[in-house]
């Protein structure tokens, strides 16, 4: 009989756990440092319960614990006190982390996971593993919260038993089990635990559906939850099959513009991608938004980047925001993500000694001075004195540039048109000034009077790097 079948038949044991774990590990178990994520909840519990068992029998040798205090109950301290009393009676080490939350916008449910998330993180040492206690009734909550906010395959897979997290590894060896052999091993053992008051609160998705609409389903179709866990199996070996061919369209469609101030990060050709079909386009752009930690939390958000950015009219630069700092951009022919807390920020007019400081901090980019050739940045015959750094915004908009090699004397605006300088660019990027002069838009272009000569000259970079030890 197989582990999975037996399930119903015998009662949770910590030979179980400690199959399941040489089975998704496949490392010494003697070498991990295991950290479970101990809420003090009864899934929680039997989970640490069932790891102080295997490290007592000698299978394991490091067992921690971290709870995570929300501060969102008027319970929470006693929940933190009842968890550090369990934990120094079992002898685990326990930390206890305080978390504020930041809700922008996505909900008090979203913003305390992104804050669980943040802390599981840290606490996974280097080659650690962090344990979590969902069972197979969370997956099925996951799966169909997914799928009622309008999921796409991915989505429907459900929770991974298994994933990296930071350094180490999360992994949920109980995600098979259902609720009701937790509940009955906790029982048996006479395990206390803490019973959260939010969870009969059905105004949070997650318990209308725990509390009322999956026992409605099961009424009418007893075992539905078990067959929506077993389906989303049966769809993520399908989907493993379907990425491994749209991993092979999406590079097609690829390309790079380090001179957009982007690193190597990957852009979409949206020329290359309008010759799929509509269905191959979108699981292109959710593998590309995907390759970048992007996941899309509804279809509605997919159809929105394809109506209000992909497909807008063609003399438009749309954008859409798509996460709490993420932006979608087309620009010349190319989808662009944009992580706004990773970009040139607004700084005030100020003197640059460049003959002194080389390097001078723009947000998380640097603007560097140097002599000799540089590969894709202009000779610029530098003062030799101290220049002046601005933005846009400081600059008069009816000022006439005269650019080198360049015919004419325009606007700011006009250059910053016919050298396709991205939008999200064009009010943070730095100009050189001499008095009343433009010497320079570093990465652009010199202005008229200051162009040097190859080798002879400076040359000026403005990458996307944060300086050693800058704040």
């Amino acid at each position: 009989m197989s582990t999975e079948l037996s399930l119903s038949s015998h009662p949770l044991n910590s030979e179980w756990v400690l199959e399941r774990l040489n089975t998704s590990l496949h490392i010494s178990l003697q070498s991990v440092p295991f950290t479970v994520a101990f809420s003090g909840g009864v899934d929680s519990t039997v989970l640490l319960h069932l790891m102080v068992q295997l490290r007592n029998q000698g299978h394991i040798k490091t067992l921690n614990a971290v709870h995570i205090h929300h501060g969102l109950s008027t319970f929470a301290d006693q929940w933190a006190d009842h968890c550090r009393s369990l934990c120094q009676q079992w002898n685990v080490p326990l930390t206890v982390e305080s978390v504020v939350l930041k809700n922008q916008g996505q909900g008090i449910e979203q913003a305390a996971r992104d804050a669980r998330y943040g802390i599981f993180t840290d606490a996974v040492k280097d080659g650690g593993v962090l344990l979590q206690g969902h069972h197979r009734d969370d997956q099925t909550e996951t799966i169909l919260q997914r799928l009622f906010r309008g999921t796409g395959v991915d989505g429907f897979q459900g929770m991974p038993q298994q994933r990296p997290i930071g350094t180490g590894t999360l992994l949920r060896p109980l995600l098979s089990i259902p609720r009701l052999s937790i509940e009955s091993y906790a029982k048996d053992k006479n395990l206390q635990h803490i019973e959260d008051d939010s969870n009969s609160d059905e105004h949070f998705a997650r318990n209308f559906l725990r509390q009322s609409l999956i026992p409605a389903i099961e009424t009418r179709w007893p075992g539905a939850s078990e067959r929506v866990v077993e389906l989303a199996k049966e769809v993520t070996v399908l989907s493993l099959e379907q990425q491994s061919n749209t991993t092979g369209q999406l590079q097609t469609c690829i390309e790079y513009h380090p001179e957009w101030l982007l690193g190597d990060q990957p852009l979409l050709n949206l020329k290359r991608l309008e010759s799929f079909t509509q269905d191959v386009q979108n699981r292109i752009v959710r593998g590309w938004l995907k390759q970048q930690n992007i996941l899309l939390s509804s279809r509605r958000l997919l159809g929105q980047i394809f109506y209000e950015v992909i497909n807008a009219r063609a003399d438009g630069e749309p954008r859409l925001k798509v996460d709490r700092h993420i932006w979608i951009y087309r620009f010349q022919h190319c989808l662009v993500m944009v992580d706004e807390r990773y970009s040139l920020t607004s700084f005030e007019p100020f003197i640059w000694h460049w003959q002194s400081s080389s390097v001078v901090a723009l947000g998380d980019h640097c603007l560097t001075v140097s002599d000799g050739v540089t590969m894709n940045c202009l000779p610029v015959q530098l003062p030799e004195i101290p220049l002046l750094l601005c933005q846009r915004r400081h600059i008069d908009k009816d000022a006439k540039i005269a650019i080198a090699g360049r015919a004419g004397r325009k606007t700011l605006k006009r250059w910053l048109q016919e050298y396709h300088v991205p939008p999200w660019l064009r009010e943070y990027l730095p100009f050189i000034y001499n008095d009343e002069q433009m010497v320079a838009a570093p990465g652009f272009w010199v202005c008229e009077g200051y162009q040097g000569v190859v080798g002879r000259a400076s040359v000026l970079k403005l990458e996307p790097t944060v300086l050693s030890g800058a704040d």
